[in-house]
C-alpha cells in the first residue's frame, strides 16, 4: 500500500540543503545550511583526505 502525503503540510516544510565542501590535500571539512532566511551554518567537523578515514 502507498503512503500518501499531504501537499499542504509538505510545502511549508523547509527541506533544501546547502551542502559544502572543503577538500585540500591533507584534510576534507563538511558543512551545510538549511534554506531558510536566518538560517545558521552547521559545521559537521574535519577529516583527513585519505581511503581510510573516508571509510569510517
Amino acid at each position: 500500500m502507498r503512503q500518501q502525503y499531504k501537499t499542504e503540510a509538505s510545502m511549508t516544510k523547509h527541506n533544501i540543503f546547502f551542502i559544502g565542501l572543503d577538500t585540500h590535500k591533507i584534510s576534507t571539512e563538511v558543512a551545510y545550511i538549511e534554506d531558510q532566511r536566518g538560517a545558521k551554518s552547521i559545521h559537521l567537523g574535519k577529516i583527513l583526505s585519505n581511503k581510510v578515514a573516508f571509510k569510517n
